[in-house]
């Protein structure tokens, strides 16, 4: 891992700060994130409105899907909905879900496929489990868009096939049936980065539509989309897809709305799950960070360590005790899941410490990773070393299963350097998943390490970046505030980074692990996550870091996140 030798602000406190208007900081901070949004982008980043959702005629393949959904309604045919164990594709189950039911339609069944009984995705015990169930119509959610074969075998039975997707294409297994998804060739869409439960959405617009022509509904009748963007937000933010545009748009609306909910007294049929998380982890209100790293982590440990239908059934929970029973059995598995992920992020670090100086391209295997948690630990060891990582558990006999991750390469394209090697691979920029027999494992290691090391030739770098250098005491309630006008924060959306110059400090506090912690005011302190080095912390510091408030014992405090800090 490269070491940061330096911070550097991009905006310099002598260039912006006017020390005749000390009361104007505030405003001033939030004038200069603003101004380094392109100009026409700046209105509908401030003020996004449910008016900027494009049609949907313009997605490819709608026009096609709408008919087909809707002769299966007015049929009574099968319908299956085919969704995939993350988060994405719990939500958007969930979500096609809620709408039938609120059709009142009847005849469908969601099938998840689990990932130690059929494997990653439509596999052919996948298709072995469809086809017991005798669907007319399947619909896939948040997959489907590379499985060509699987889905020729579902089709040769008389179903019909529409694979609503959002992953990226591969040419030699695009699917022969009707496909929703923006990143296929010839698709006008003018949002292209939606998430999986996102299409859906915006696929049931153009259902809505060609429903309110089918029937004479009266003031309130028609379903209202709207009211179901709590999935959209959490599918959205879980799957780390870029918070702009669109995205920003569903995720702020939702995440809006989810707050009223728990604020409610009462809650309707689909809602009950929203209380009951609430409570149980008291939670005051939603934001991307709990989506993130509360409610996600606890719906991903179902598909991650058992079955995904665990956490659909949570979200579909009829009533508040069903709701109580689901939480409580999914928060078992989320135990157990930090537990083995505690321990498999400690191998992996070790493994990938002694590569780290000799390969670009981290890639750790032990036949004690647990194949659920591998994604989680790639990430983990992306954003430790910032390097590309891939960690690789054993499958079924003779196979290995691996995910990858990236912060700033794209791991798509290095993987397509190496397929050769591979059985199967499919994914994001920054997260995809393969498969790979294990004799070839070396091979891929080899091919993997040289073109990483080719393509981050030009990425190495001791200079760390902020965005504005500030004082200590300019880090306001009042600027916090100010700077919640830019939420919610993601991808592409990341929280601005100050910088502190020459900054004195006290003695830290060693928190579990490897952790440190400052007081440096009754209501204001800072963490440093892994943050134990050999220093002396009686010098000064240039720290960058992100600035937010915690909400601990009824207590509100300001927090500096730190990213870096070296010596001044």
């Amino acid at each position: 891992m490269n070491q940061v030798a330096a911070i550097v602000p991009n905006i310099p406190l002598s260039t912006w700060y006017n020390e005749e208007s000390p009361n104007q900081v505030e405003e001033d901070i939030a004038q200069l994130i603003i101004e380094s949004f392109a100009p026409d982008d700046r209105s509908a980043f401030l003020q996004p409105s449910l008016e900027d959702i494009p049609d949907p005629v313009s997605l490819k393949g709608a026009n096609i899907a709408v008919d087909m959904l809707l002769d299966a309604i007015n049929k009574n045919k099968k319908v299956l909905i085919v969704g995939d164990y993350d988060v994405d594709g719990i939500t958007s189950t969930v979500l096609m879900t809620r709408f039938l039911k609120i059709m009142k339609f009847s005849n469908f069944e969601s099938f998840i496929p689990n990932r130690f009984i059929h494997g990653y995705g439509l596999t052919a015990r996948s298709v072995d489990e469809i086809l017991l169930k005798n669907p007319d119509l399947v619909i896939t959610v948040d997959n489907g868009i590379t499985a060509k074969n699987e889905i020729d075998r579902i089709q040769k039975t008389g179903a019909k096939v529409i694979v609503t997707d959002h992953h990226l294409p591969q040419e030699n297994s695009h699917p022969d049936c009707v496909i929703i998804n923006p990143k296929q060739k010839n698709c006008s869409y003018p949002f292209k980065d939606l998430s999986g439960v996102g299409v859906v959405f915006v696929f049931l617009i153009a259902v809505r539509a060609a429903l309110r022509k089918q029937f004479d509904w009266k003031e309130g009748q028609q379903p209202n989309l709207l009211h179901h963007l709590d999935l959209v937000a959490i599918g959205t933010i879980a799957d780390q897809v870029p918070l702009l545009g669109l995205n920003r748009l569903f995720a702020k609306y939702g995440l809006d709305q989810m707050t009223r909910r728990i604020q409610q007294n009462g809650a309707d049929e689909f809602f009950h799950y929203l209380k009951v998380f609430a409570e149980k982890t008291h939670v005051r209100f939603f934001d991307s960070n709990c989506i993130a790293f509360r409610l996600a982590p606890m719906l991903n440990a179902t598909g991650r360590m058992k079955d995904a239908m665990a956490g659909v059934g949570f979200l579909l929970s009829e009533t508040e005790q069903i709701a109580i029973s689901r939480y409580n059995y999914i928060e078992r598995l989320n135990l157990k899941r930090r537990k083995k992920q505690k321990t498999m992020v400690k191998l992996a670090i070790e493994q990938a410490s002694r590569l780290v100086e000799q390969k670009q391209g981290l890639l750790v295997y032990d036949n004690s990773f647990h194949e659920g948690l591998i994604g989680i630990v790639a990430s983990r060891l992306s954003d430790q070393f910032n390097q590309p990582s891939i960690v690789v558990s054993d499958s079924e006999s003779g196979m290995l299963k691996a995910s990858a991750r990236t912060k700033n390469e794209n791991i798509m394209e290095i993987l397509q350097e190496c397929e050769m090697y591979l059985e199967g691979f499919g994914g994001h920029v920054n997260a995809a998943g393969f498969s790979i027999k294990k004799a070839n494992l070396e091979k891929f290691h080899h091919c993997y390490t040289d073109v990483c090391t080719r393509i981050m030739l030009n990425h190495k770098s001791e200079i760390f970046k902020a965005d504005i250098e500030v004082k200590l005491e300019m880090l306001t309630q009042k600027l916090i505030d100010r700077l919640k006008m830019f939420e919610p924060f993601g991808q592409e959306n990341k929280k601005t980074i100050f910088m502190l110059q020459a900054q004195a400090l006290p003695i830290p506090i060693v928190l579990t692990g490897k952790h440190l912690k400052w007081i440096l005011k009754p209501d204001l302190e800072m963490i440093y996550w892994n943050g134990v080095v050999t220093t002396d912390y009686d010098s000064r510091f240039n720290i960058a870091f992100t600035l937010s408030e915690n909400f601990y014992r009824g207590q509100k405090k300001r927090q500096l996140i730190v990213d870096a800090m070296v010596p001044s």
